[in-house]
């Protein structure tokens, strides 16, 4: 067995995995040890499985790929470096320069300005490049303009806000074919994907000698290494999920984020204040679907990007809203673009003090009114130390919950700014034990580690619909599995009170099966509130909102997967069956690790072709399963969207009219489908603190047995300890004849069987257990 890290002449190579190795050249013999923005994993090297020495150089052996290493004192190159790993028995090699047309992609830095006119689709090839160096492309308004152009002002009303002089989209003699064009996205080739972490060739590679590294306090400082190579090779062959583990093993983990993230959120531009807010609170909990966080765009604060007191219009006394919010279970999270601090703000001076930056300051215009603003440089670690300090952190300390930082500025090589504001406003949520979390603009390789990502303003088309289903696929093969697009998308063509209900509709459905459910709009783009539309479609949001809070247990735990293992929420069909050709598709997805969904993205659609991977499924929530390996056409009237459950499928829900967000789920509602030998899991914590890093949560696993005559669901608690006493566990199963069924647990009183919740199922309610209990129900179907 070899060391864990070799180091032949100018040269070292680490096993991060058998799957993974680091391979650094450095001219001056001298290597790398401070992480990376982007690999910044922490992983420790572990022994080699073996190390020959040649005349020529080393080849190292990991137990699953082999690294050939010829002429130590030089940099890498094609006739001097090559990976090999077998796969399915057949020898593959990789060489530097060697390109990759297989791999699977990953994701944009946005969707702002993509229309009708600028799909994406395909995926640039794979090479030497650091996959952000295909992708990045800023657009220009998000850094530089106070007031971009196509932002028209309009001095009427507007219907949401009430009256005022807001922003809009288009004039009034635009045709919807102008609005669009003025959206087209204005990125590099901006119809490809870039390069993701999982491939169909089996293997990745990075190049990492580019990105800047971390300091002692872990701020981004440039690397300074001119003439190093630091790059890691993937060889995963056909074991996908294997890549995205590897993937979190040298970049870092997703965290976890609060459980409120994971329920409705709501948001709209510009901003409503307070009463407004609540009032959108109270209606959402009459409904039976209460607001897990209010999201307030940039008008919480004064006019202006680079204003950082509070709108006292909007918000009177702060302190009673943020109170009044949280007192309905809601979290509060601010719109921000730290771009600048303008000089008619009470911070502007103890900013420029702290952050030294006094020689900075530029003239600039707002509304044609002159005012003084210096721009902050987000990777310059003083100022990014004096903004927070003085500006966020005394808003926060109010008591808002998190930011959704919607763009910044900054001046480093290796880095780009908005993932080094995104990991600064993500560690700054996250103190005093309070869990972190952020809704921000994509950063690059990375911003994983920060948050959930919000995609950009979308416009409201079917166009846009299909290639949001196919983007939270693609991100999650970077990591980013917390994707949070506008429900609804942000703008529309002319003015609507409405957006047409089939599509918003179709949209909200792709949003409840999908990571963070976020409702957004833009002015004059429509309502996104589901009681101003008519009454079968008012209900049918209503029916799919409350199935999303009565789901949170399975997202949660599904959350806390993804921390684990890198695996998201949403997942490509793909990466449970690498093997079958016909599950690299885009249009459907796991949601979680058993649910198969296949969202409605064509207008008029009442069915549409599902494929269901080998195996038996159930649509969900019926009694008869069916076969898959096949594509299937499936009813999809308006209030429906394709759904199916695999066989051996065990789905912890919970009473949506209870509590919402609670550490311990009481009573705790198991949806089973039998057919296969299945098992899941249920993750309980406190939903708020970081004890989820350490040893601060529940693992409850359950577990089903199914011989064709009878069942048996177990569960027991295997890691951790539970937050509550005990627990009434209530199953439902798709078999409506049980006979002899039975409890075996200490002390448990029979079963008793209940009426189902549709034709053909049963309801089995346990007898009150306490919380540490091991219990099996046993049932065996009625001879038929």
């Amino acid at each position: 067995m070899a060391d864990a890290s070799v180091v032949v002449g100018k040269r070292r190579f680490q096993c991060l995995s058998p799957t993974v190795v680091r391979m650094e050249f450095s001219p001056d013999g001298v290597f790398e040890d401070r992480p990376s923005l982007v690999c910044a994993g922490g992983a420790e090297p572990r022994p080699f499985a073996d190390r020959t020495d040649t005349e020529a150089g080393v080849v190292l052996d990991t137990g699953a790929m082999t690294v050939a290493a010829r002429e130590p004192e030089r940099a890498f190159t094609r006739r001097n470096l090559e990976c090999r790993w077998l796969d399915r028995g057949l020898l593959q090699y990789w060489r530097p320069g060697d390109r990759d047309p297989r791999n699977l992609g990953g994701t944009l830095r946005s969707l702002d300005r993509y229309s009708v006119s600028a799909r994406v689709s395909g995926v640039h090839p794979a090479d030497m490049q650091s996959p952000d160096a295909k992708a990045w492309a800023w657009l220009a308004w998000l850094q530089c303009e106070e007031d971009p152009a196509y932002y028209r002002a309009s001095p009427a009303p507007h219907e949401h806000a009430g009256g005022g002089d807001h922003h809009r989209f288009a004039d009034e003699g635009d045709s919807g074919g102008q609005v669009l064009e003025r959206t087209v996205n204005a990125t590099a080739d901006a119809h490809r994907y870039p390069p993701g972490i999982v491939s169909r060739s089996g293997y990745f590679f990075l190049n990492d000698s580019a990105s800047a590294v971390l300091d002692a306090d872990g701020f981004p400082v440039d690397r300074d290494k001119p003439g190093h190579q630091d790059w890691y090779f993937f060889a995963y062959g056909r074991d996908l999920k294997r890549a995205l583990g590897d993937w979190r093993l040298v970049s870092g983990a997703a965290p976890l984020p609060p459980r409120h993230a994971l329920g409705i959120l709501f948001s709209r531009w510009p901003a409503f204040g307070e009463e407004e807010g609540l009032e959108l609170m109270d209606r959402f909990a009459e409904r039976g679907h209460p607001l897990s966080v209010a999201v307030i765009d940039m008008e919480w604060h004064k006019e202006g990007w680079g204003h950082w007191e509070l709108n006292d219009e909007l918000f009177p006394d702060p302190d009673r809203f943020f109170r009044r919010a949280h007192e309905r279970g809601a979290l509060v999270a601010f719109n921000d673009h730290p771009l600048d601090v303008r000089a008619d703000d009470r911070h502007f001076e103890p900013y420029l003090e702290r952050a030294g930056t006094r020689d900075r300051v530029r003239a600039s215009e707002f509304k044609n009114k002159a005012i003084d603003a210096v721009d902050v440089d987000i990777c310059a670690k003083r100022e990014a130390e004096s903004f927070v300090e003085v500006c966020h952190r005394p808003i926060l300390e109010r008591g808002l919950d998190f930011w959704w930082n919607d763009g910044c500025r900054g001046d480093l090589d290796g880095a780009y700014g908005q993932l080094v504001g995104n990991k600064v406003f993500f560690e700054e949520s996250e103190r005093d034990g309070k869990r972190g979390m952020l809704l921000s603009r994509y950063g690059g390789l990375g911003s994983h580690r920060y948050g959930a990502f919000f995609t950009g303003d979308a416009a409201s088309c079917w166009p846009m619909l299909r290639t949001e289903c196919a983007f939270t696929i693609r991100a999650g093969l970077v990591g980013h599995g917390q994707v949070s697009h506008d429900i609804g998308g942000f703008i529309t063509p002319g003015h609507v009170e409405r957006i047409e209900p089939e599509l918003y509709v179709r949209w909200l459905q792709l949003g409840v099966l999908g990571p963070v459910l976020r409702f957004h709009s833009a002015p004059n783009a429509g309502s996104r509130k589901p009681w101003d539309y008519d009454p079968d479609v008012g209900d049918a949001a209503r029916a799919w909102l409350r199935f999303r809070n009565s789901l949170l247990p399975y997202i949660y735990t599904a959350s806390r997967i993804h921390y684990e293992t890198g695996v998201p929420t949403v997942r490509g069909l793909f990466l449970e069956h690498p093997e079958d050709p016909a599950a690299y598709r885009y249009d459907a997805y796991y949601f979680g690790p058993d649910l198969l969904a296949a969202p409605v993205l064509e207008e008029g659609a009442r069915e549409r072709p599902v494929y269901l991977p080998h195996g038996t499924w159930y649509p969900y929530g019926e009694s008869e399963p069916v076969a898959g390996g096949a594509e299937r056409a499936v009813p999809a009237p308006l209030e429906s969207a394709p759904l199916f459950a695999r066989a051996g499928a065990i789905l912890p829900r919970q009473d949506p009219d209870g509590p919402l967000h609670p550490a311990h789920v009481d009573p705790l509602w198991l949806e089973v489908y039998p057919g296969a030998a299945g098992e899941a899991l249920l993750y309980e914590d406190d939903g708020t603190s970081t004890g989820y890093q350490g040893d601060g949560f529940c693992k409850t696993a359950l577990t089903l047995a199914d011989d064709g005559a009878s069942i048996a669901l177990s569960g027991r608690v295997v890691a951790g300890a539970p937050f509550g006493d005990a627990r009434t566990v209530i199953v439902d199963l798709p078999i409506a004849e049980l006979e002899a069924v039975s409890l075996e647990a200490a002390g448990a009183a029979e079963p008793a069987l209940e009426p189902g919740p549709r034709p053909g199922w049963r309801r089995i309610r346990l007898s009150r257990l306490p919380a540490t209990a091991s219990w099996t129900l046993c049932g065996r179907r009625a001879a038929s």
